[in-house]
């Protein structure tokens, strides 16, 4: 087997595989299909001759005005991506070829090919000829053939070419072509039919006459069927529809559709397609009645190209009931496998699916019930009957003299029949007798029921307005349960379901079990409003017939309906499931109805549908996903292979997408997702998504999509979207901020510095001056006054003999006073010493020995960097450190050699005074009076420095080292010109 030929066969296979429950019910009319039509006014072409639909989902439509494409919300002209141009605007046939490629055949010649993303145009170089394109197929080999006004030609991959002389083909005009099931390929000539059978090397005619085919087609039996367009529709050997048709199809249920040239839309029977067909036409809201192509998509949905657009049939889970024309208010009842139906307007009807009996009742019906015996009574403003066999017999007239509508009917156990007028009153019939019962303990005032049921145990419930229901045993009323009511509002449907009772009213749903009433929890309250029908069905699944449509509720769902850790689940169908208007509020009551096959019934405010719970048909097949464009404040922009660069500081954002679900596209979600912007998953039935100054970087868009019946394409589409960075969004520019930001803080930091330095100035020069003036105190009173004292004394020893013992003493106190005047002077000479008096720590230390008297030890001074101004309050405690070490080794250490070495940084200042005599013991002084070392370091610590003392009880010398950051020991003189000019300097330094 060739590889085009296996490919085919397991394409095949697939689509067989894949059948879509969507599918046309074979057993309905054609009516009771869902239709829709999309004219000029809907957005739709107008003209459109031909139909296909491509693996990605799309469905193509080619127009007198050009190629266009359809994903069920929007209809998009298609123009070539290139800068080419199709060959003519005209498109005359559309076909999907095996490889999943578009073939585009024009009416003025010319064929494209769309496949991969881009477009082949093939011309007269070509080999094609400038007559019209009718129609492409492919052979069991996988070679593709058109049929064109001036002959039949196949595609060698780069060149068309017409079939040699060997092959046979008679005449110059091919009209149609078209491959069966076995990979025959038949040709309608001008006025017959060729086949080339596989395996054969020429065409074979066919016997019999035709007329100008533009379709043929294959029944499930294998017969071939042509649509003539100056005949009819018929099989190739025999006679069927006369109506010149230009497309035909066998669904796959084997229904023949036939389009025709201005009489409508033809279906005809399943396994008889020589039946008197359905027709529906404009008067049915067809589009137009001229129409051409017809194709079934892969979901099931029948496509009609028309005059004047597009239609669609597809599958309704709810089938409208064929009733007379005008029909209004549904009383129904089910009768067996039927159900009995009367209304305001019309006589009694018997119905199934797809038929209906008009009965020998006329009169109107509101209200039917069946009793605990299976009969069937009915009853209206003219009286109340009971159905016998085929016959209703007269009960008997209403209780009341006027007339009066019945509200609701039921019948107990004990063969009493009651009725609720719309003449306040509640009214029993027994033994022949009509009862009104009123003025009864428990029942409202002046109240009529709006809906009443007898229960297995033989009581009587009776729903009222304001949410009042009332429960009668024996011959007492009373309300049925305690604690939290039914808050429902208006009482408009009773069922029972076990032991259990369902209460439906125009506000919600509630269950009451036990004597305990449950309301549905209120986040599915909106769904749940006006419930005038409740019906279970075999499965034991509710079904309620609501103002919002009618809900299906799995058994299993129920319990999360009133709360729980489950998020409530149900399934809605509206009308985009057939159902016509919503359920009636107030008369007839109630509008569901099970029969005895299980069928479902629902009667609207327009009509009333059926449904099979059995065969509720799913749409399995996830939709293709597609993301269409992007817009950059408000520019289009194109995007390849999934990728797209945004300029910077791009602000809003548009992305367009789509999912290719043709069935119910109304009911199609997404979810979307930007990540790098979105936290979490964004579900929405719009097909767009919006973003607002999503900022500079790297984004990938995902899109993911779901059917009709939420079944995920999970995979979905994908973009990748980056937006360059503003110059402010950069990375150098970020670090250059990063060292403008550490410049300022350094800048900052200086200031800071002046600031603390200026503070210690000031106070160091209060200091200085209250030096100043404890020093003149202490010259003009005390030393001034001690000096008087030892020229007093002075002159007193004079006075007295040299041998005299009190002359000794005298001197005595005269040498100590002077000590003491001379240690004074020495304290006020320190004192005044200030700011502006030269600080060179090397000099000042060095006359310490000329204030002690001694030629020994030796002391060496060494300087080691720039000497640097030092600040007034380091180099006063750095001097009395100083001063101390010397005096200790004058005194102390019996040394003959001392050195002071001071070293100068940029980032520190050190005094070190080393000396080679006796040492000690630092640690063992502290404590014993002796402060020296003590006081060196608070001194040091005073001006944030450390202090080191080296030294040992040997004649291996002391050392002490005194060290301070530069920041704390030198004076910020860089700061005396000013901000500005510090400022300056330091960007002269960096730049």
């Amino acid at each position: 087997m060739s590889l085009p030929r296996a490919l085919a066969c397991l394409i095949c296979v697939c689509l067989l595989l894949a059948r879509p429950a969507f599918a046309l019910d074979p057993e309905r009319s054609v009516t009771q299909f869902h239709h829709t039509a999309w004219t000029v006014n809907e957005g739709a072409p107008g003209q459109v001759t031909a139909l296909a639909q491509t693996p990605d989902g799309y469905l193509w439509l080619g127009t007198e005005i050009g190629l266009y494409r359809f994903d069920g919300d929007r209809f998009t002209r298609f123009n070539p991506p290139d800068a080419s141009s199709f060959p003519a605007t005209s498109v005359s046939t559309l076909y999907t070829s095996r490889r999943g490629g578009l073939w585009v055949g024009f009416r003025y010649g010319g064929i494209s090919l769309i496949e991969g993303g881009g477009v082949r145009h093939f011309s007269v170089q070509h080999g094609l000829p400038t007559s019209t394109v009718y129609r492409m197929a492919e052979d069991a080999d996988g070679r593709l053939w058109a049929a064109t006004f001036t002959g039949p030609l196949f595609f060698d991959g780069q060149r068309w070419n017409r079939p040699a002389a060997s092959m046979a083909y008679p005449g110059q005009q091919a009209r149609t072509v078209f491959t069966d099931r076995d990979g025959a390929l038949w040709i309608a000539t001008g006025n017959g039919m060729m086949v080339l059978r596989p395996g054969a090397s020429a065409f074979a005619a066919v016997p019999g006459k035709v007329g100008r085919v533009s379709q043929i087609a294959q029944a499930p039996d294998g017969a071939i069927w042509v649509a003539e367009a100056d005949g009819g529709i018929r099989p190739l050997s025999g006679r069927g529809e006369d109506a010149p048709s230009a497309g035909l199809l066998f669904d796959r249920d084997g229904v023949l559709w036939a389009s025709t040239l201005g009489t409508g839309l033809l279906r005809f029977g399943p396994g008889d397609a020589m039946q008197r067909p359905e027709r529906f036409q404009r008067s049915d809201g067809l589009s137009s009645d001229y129409l051409q192509p017809l194709l079934e998509d892969r979901e099931g949905n029948l496509w009609v190209g028309s005059s004047r657009g597009l239609d669609r049939f597809r599958h309704a889970n709810l089938a409208e009931v064929p009733m007379p024309e005008g029909s209004q208010d549904f009383a129904i009842a089910p009768e067996g496998e039927h159900l009995l139906v009367g209304t305001r307007n019309q006589p009694l009807q018997r119905v199934t699916a797809t038929t209906r009996e008009t009965l020998a009742l006329s009169s109107v019906i509101t209200a039917i019930q069946r009793d605990g015996s299976g009969d069937l009574w009915l009853a209206g403003p003219d009286g109340v009957w009971k159905a016998e066999g085929t016959q209703f017999r007269r009960i008997t007239d209403l209780p009341l003299p006027t007339r009066s509508g019945v509200q609701a009917m039921a019948i107990t156990g004990d063969g009493a029949l009651w009725l609720s007028l719309n003449t306040p009153g509640l009214h029993r019939y027994q033994q022949g007798r009509w009862t009104q019962v009123q003025d009864r303990t428990g029942l409202p005032a002046g109240d009529s029921p709006l809906v009443m049921h007898a229960d297995a145990l033989n009581r009587l419930w009776l729903g009222f307005a304001r949410g009042v229901v009332v429960v009668m045993e024996g011959d007492r009323f009373r309300a049925p349960w305690s604690g939290e009511a039914p808050r429902v509002g208006n009482v408009t449907a009773l069922h029972e379901d076990g032991n259990a009772m369902w209460i439906g009213g125009e506000r919600g749903l509630a269950r009451m079990e036990g004597g305990r009433v449950r309301n549905v929890v209120p986040a599915v309250l909106e769904d749940f409003r006006g419930i005038s029908g409740i019906v279970s069905d075999a499965a034991g699944d509710l079904w309620l017939n609501g103002a919002r449509g009618v809900l299906h509720v799995r058994a299993v769902d129920v319990p999360a309906l009133f709360g729980g850790p489950d998020r409530p689940r149900y399934e809605k169908f509206d009308a985009l499931d057939g159902l016509p208007g919503v359920a009636a509020q107030f008369r007839p009551l109630p509008t569901a109805a099970r029969s005895d096959d299980g069928r479902l019934w629902f009667a609207t405010t327009s009509g009333l549908v059926s449904v099979d719970p059995r065969r509720i048909a799913r749409n399995p097949i996830p939709p293709p996903v597609k993301i269409l464009s992007l817009d950059a404040d408000g520019t289009a922009l194109p995007f390849d292979n999934g990728e797209i660069e945004l300029a910077a500081d791009t602000r809003n954002l548009r992305i367009g997408f789509t999912a290719l679900s043709l069935a119910i596209p109304e009911r199609v979600r997404f979810r979307y997702r930007l990540e790098g912007f979105d936290s979490r998953w964004i579900e929405t039935s719009e097909r767009s998504a919006l973003y607002n100054a999503p900022g500079h970087g790297r984004y990938v868009f995902r899109v993911m999509a779901s059917n009709n019946d939420g079944v995920w394409n999970e995979t979905g589409d994908s973009m990748v979207i980056s937006i360059a960075p503003n110059y402010w969004e950069t990375g150098w520019f970020r670090a250059l901020c990063v060292v403008v930001f550490a410049g300022v803080l350094w800048l900052l930091y200086l200031l800071r510095l002046r600031q603390v330095g200026a503070r210690i100035r000031a106070r160091l020069d209060e200091r200085h001056r209250e030096r100043e003036r404890i020093a003149r105190e202490l010259h003009d009173t005390l030393l001034q006054s001690t000096q008087g004292l030892i020229l007093r004394l002075d002159a007193s020893s004079r006075k007295m003999a040299g041998d005299d013992p009190v002359r000794a003493e005298l001197e005595s106190a005269i040498t100590t006073a002077e000590r003491v005047a001379a240690e004074g002077r020495e304290r006020v000479r320190g004192l005044r010493r200030h700011a502006g008096e030269s600080r060179d720590l090397g000099a000042a230390l060095l006359g310490v020995q000329e204030e002690t008297g001694q030629e020994l030890p030796v002391v060496r001074l060494v300087v080691e960097g720039t000497p640097r101004p030092i600040q007034l309050r380091v180099w006063e405690e750095a001097y009395m450190i100083g001063r101390e070490a010397l005096l200790n080794a004058f005194q102390h250490a019996d040394a003959t050699s001392v050195e002071i070495r001071i070293r100068y940084s940029r980032h520190a200042f050190a005094l070190r005074i080393r000396d080679d005599g006796m040492g000690f013991q630092p640690d063992a002084l502290a404590g014993a009076g002796h402060w020296g070392v003590a006081g060196m370091r608070e001194r040091a610590a005073r001006v944030g420095g450390t202090l080191k003392v080296r030294s040992a009880p040997s004649r291996q010398g002391t050392e002490i080292l005194l060290q301070i950051r530069g920041s704390l020991a030198w004076e910020m003189a860089g700061f005396k010109g000013g901000t500005r000019r510090h400022l300056r300097r330091l960007l002269k330094r960096f730049w």
